[in-house]
C-alpha cells in the first residue's frame, strides 16, 4: 500500500548530546486526520520540518505520496500544504497580492492563480479582504490567510503545526470547521497540536509521541471505546498533602492520578468491582472523601495513562 506520509525508522539528532526523534515510524493512509500529540520537546516539529523539508534527517526515511522527501523534494513537496509554526505574512500586501506571489512560487498559471485565490479566501471567509492590507487583520485572520496560503496549490497533503496557537475561541472554533472540510473532501491532514480537546474533534487517527518515541497510536473511535467509564472523580474534605497523593499512587488498582486542590481524577480498569475496591481502599486509608462519581474518560485521560505508562516502563527499564 502507498502511503499518504511515511517514515521509517526516523532518527534526528543534534551534535553528539541530543536525539530530537529516535526512531519513528508512522504510516498516514490517504484522507486520514491524524493527531500528532505530545509535551513540547517530544520531537513534533522535528517531524513536521522533515516531512516539509525544512530539515534532512540523521538516518531513516520520510515519504509523501511514495517519494521520498529528501532525495526528491521538489517532487515530494509538490502535493504538500503546510502551515508550521507561525509563519510571517507581509503587512503591506493584500492577501490577492500575496497569494499571486506564492502562486508564482508554485509555477501556477495566471488562470489558476486568480481561481484558486477566489476558492482560498472564500473557503476560510475572508473573500471580502482580498485586497484590504494584511497589517489590519486579526490573529485569527492571519491563521486563516496563511491556510488559504497553504491550500493554494490543490495538494493533496496538509500538514499543519499548532494551527490554533494563540487563537481565541472564535478563532479556534473556525480552523476545526477548516479541518472538517478538508476531511470531508478526502484531503489528508497531519496536525501537531497540544490542544487535546480540538484533536478529539476533528481526527480520527491519534499518535502519541514523547521524547522522540512513539509511544502509542490508535483511532477515535478505538481510544473512545477503550476510555469508556474508566475515571472516577474524588473530591475529599481537604486539600491532599504530598504523602496522602502518594498513597493515592500506591493503590494497585489505580492507572493514573491527577490531584488539583482537593479533587483528584484517578484512571482505573473501568470495572464495577474495581470501582468499589478502591473506595472501600480509600476509605480504609483514613481519606475523608465528600463526593465519589464514575465518570466517561476522554482524550486528555487517555493521554496521561499513556504518558503514565511511558514514566513506568523507563523507571522499570532502569531499576
Amino acid at each position: 500500500m502507498e502511503y499518504a506520509i511515511q517514515t521509517e525508522n526516523l532518527v534526528k539528532r543534534y551534535g553528539n548530546n541530543f536525539t530530537a526523534l529516535d526512531g519513528i515510524s508512522l504510516q498516514i493512509r490517504k484522507g486520514e486526520v491524524v493527531g500528532y500529540v505530545g509535551p513540547n520537546g517530544a520531537g513534533k516539529t522535528t517531524t513536521i520540518k522533515i516531512l516539509t523539508g525544512l530539515s534532512r534527517p540523521s538516518s531513516g526515511h520520510a515519504y509523501v505520496n511514495g517519494v521520498d522527501v529528501a532525495a526528491r523534494p521538489r517532487e515530494a513537496l509538490r502535493t504538500i500544504g503546510a502551515l508550521i509554526e507561525v509563519p510571517g505574512v507581509y503587512d503591506y500586501l493584500t492577501p490577492r497580492e500575496m497569494l499571486t506571489y506564492f502562486g508564482r512560487v508554485y509555477r501556477m498559471s495566471g488562470g489558476d492563480i486568480d481561481r484558486r485565490i477566489k476558492e482560498s479566501l472564500e473557503l476560510v471567509k475572508l473573500s471580502d479582504w482580498e485586497h484590504k492590507k494584511i497589517g489590519t487583520f486579526s490573529t485569527g485572520m492571519l491563521r486563516r490567510l496563511t491556510i488559504a496560503k497553504a491550500i493554494l496549490h490543490e495538494p493533496d497533503n496538509l500538514i499543519l503545526d499548532e494551527p490554533v496557537l494563540g487563537l481565541d475561541p472564535e478563532g479556534i472554533r473556525d480552523v476545526r470547521e477548516l479541518i472538517r472540510q478538508f476531511r470531508s473532501v478526502g484531503m489528508t491532514v497531519f496536525l501537531s497540536s497540544h490542544l487535546l480537546g480540538e484533536v478529539a474533534e476533528v481526527c480520527n487517527t491519534v499518535v502519541f509521541l514523547n521524547k522522540g518515541k512513539v509511544v502509542s497510536s490508535d483511532s477515535m473511535d478505538r481510544i473512545g471505546s477503550t476510555m469508556e467509564r474508566k475515571v472516577v472523580d474524588v473530591k475529599f474534605l481537604k486539600p491532599l498533602s504530598r504523602e496522602e497523593i502518594e498513597k493515592l499512587r500506591a493503590i494497585e488498582l489505580i492507572k493514573s492520578v491527577d490531584v488539583n486542590d482537593n479533587t483528584a481524577r484517578l484512571l482505573y480498569d473501568g470495572q464495577p468491582d474495581s470501582s468499589v475496591q478502591i473506595l472501600r481502599r480509600l476509605v480504609s486509608l483514613n481519606f475523608d472523601v465528600v463526593s465519589y462519581n464514575v465518570e466517561s474518560a476522554g482524550l486528555e485521560d487517555y493521554y496521561v495513562s499513556v504518558m503514565g505508562e511511558e514514566k513506568r516502563g523507563q523507571l522499570d527499564g532502569n531499576g
